[in-house]
């Protein structure tokens, strides 16, 4: 079976909105061996939403339709999709009751806008929300399943885990997809590919994806053969491994997980711990390695010292070097390293210094030069980053860069 998202909301196409729900529901699917073969973002106008549902009937078996369940003006999902559907909307008393209970709980009172919510096509089956007022619907159209799904995504989450993904999987019995997925770490997308790809176009049967995003490449092998059961699995370890052959200690995963949880994870079966000192990422460092849960057991805190004073008094990184190789230099990093380390008294010390941009930039030291810094109880070392992109860019790929080399450390 084919499947289609479609992300409604004109926030979704302004600047200040992402669409990551689609990225969800599509995990979701192809653990149910569901490919999603399109994905589109439509704003709030009636026509446009009508021609893009009406054109993803006409392509794929399941169709989810995520946002525009609200009570305002520009909420017209179920209007649309009914109109498409050819089914009257009606009125649902027992989604009217389960609103006016919510907003009596929360001693608010509802408006007579809100009363659309319980407006549910004709046949369509309601989804519970616990977690808001607009309950997802779910129709069969001729041979096509439809979902109508809220926007939010602690709405979302819980009602594809728990309601979508098993109506589902009632109409659509199929193997899960069978893939393979790589990460790589502090290597760019075409180097990578100039690499691996006399790998992988030697085996037809597989599809192969590449793709990169702050530092980290993504490699994905989907078994597209015959005999799933038998072959795919021979086949993907026996592709896998000859492109680990190829790219040795630069690839962190085989799982999926973060840069972060593979350095978190080796420095807890180590038994070793880390601090960090930075400057131009401003904490980024840190903010990954504590994204991990339970990193307390590893880190032991960091210091944002950003300015050339900060360094001196905190971390006792000496007025003489700082103005004779400057901030952004690979005596400063290693010093910072070594300093934070020392204070914090863990067994590696992390440090960031460098020109993020847009402005700080001279001939010889332009935006994006930054040296990162390593020190353990045999000393330190810098390294010397040339980074392109812009400040997040920057910031980005100097934090996990950082996080990698601690990785390799403790191979």
């Amino acid at each position: 079976m084919r499947a289609e998202i479609i992300a409604i909301g004109s926030e979704l196409l302004s600047p200040w909105r992402l669409d990551t729900n689609s990225l969800f529901v599509t995990e979701q699917l192809n653990k149910a061996g569901i490919r999603v073969w399109r994905k589109t973002i439509v704003g709030d106008r009636f026509a446009d939403l009508r021609q893009v549902f009406s054109s993803a009937l006409e392509r794929a078996e399941i169709v989810i339709c995520i946002g525009g369940l609200g009570p305002t003006q520009d909420d017209i999902t179920r209007e649309v999709v009914a109109d498409v559907l050819g089914r009257r909307l009606c009125m649902n008393d027992e989604v009217l009751a389960q609103l006016e209970k919510r907003y009596a709980r929360i001693s608010v009172a509802m408006t007579p806008n809100n009363r659309q919510q319980a407006m549910v096509p004709e046949g369509a089956e309601v989804l519970a929300n616990p977690n808001g007022t607009a309950p997802g619907l779910f129709l069969t159209y001729e041979n096509h399943l439809v979902f109508l799904l809220p926007g939010p995504p602690h709405e979302l989450k819980p009602m594809v885990t728990n309601h979508v993904m098993g109506l589902i999987r009632q109409r659509h019995l199929a193997p899960p997809l069978v893939y393979r997925h790589l990460r790589i770490a502090s290597e760019g997308e075409s180097k990578v590919d100039y690499l691996v790809s006399p790998v992988y176009k030697s085996y037809p049967d597989v599809e192969t994806t590449i793709l990169a995003s702050g530092g980290i490449v993504d490699l994905l092998f989907y078994w597209v053969g015959q005999d799933t059961d038998e072959r795919s699995g021979p086949v993907l370890a026996e592709l896998t491994s000859r492109v680990r052959e190829v790219l040795g200690e630069s690839v962190f995963s085989e799982r999926g997980e973060s840069l972060e949880e593979a350095t978190g994870a080796l420095l807890r079966q180590r038994g070793k711990t880390v601090a960090t000192a930075e400057s131009c990422t401003g904490g980024l460092i840190g903010k990954l390695i504590t994204d991990v849960p339970g990193s307390s057991a590893y880190y032991r805190g960091g210091m944002i010292t950003y300015s050339n004073d900060s360094k001196a008094s905190w971390l006792d990184v000496s007025r003489e070097m700082l103005s004779q190789w400057g901030a952004v230099s690979a005596q400063v990093a290693e010093a910072m390293a070594e300093r934070v380390r020392g204070l914090a008294g863990a067994d590696f010390g992390l440090s960031a210094t460098g020109i993020a941009g847009p402005e700080g930039g001279t001939p010889e030291k332009p935006v994006g030069l930054v040296y990162i810094g390593l020190a353990d109880a045999k000393g330190s070392e810098s390294r010397k980053l040339s980074l392109p992109g812009d400040r997040e860019a920057v910031r980005l790929r100097t934090a996990r860069m950082a996080l990698d080399w601690l990785r390799r450390r403790l191979l």
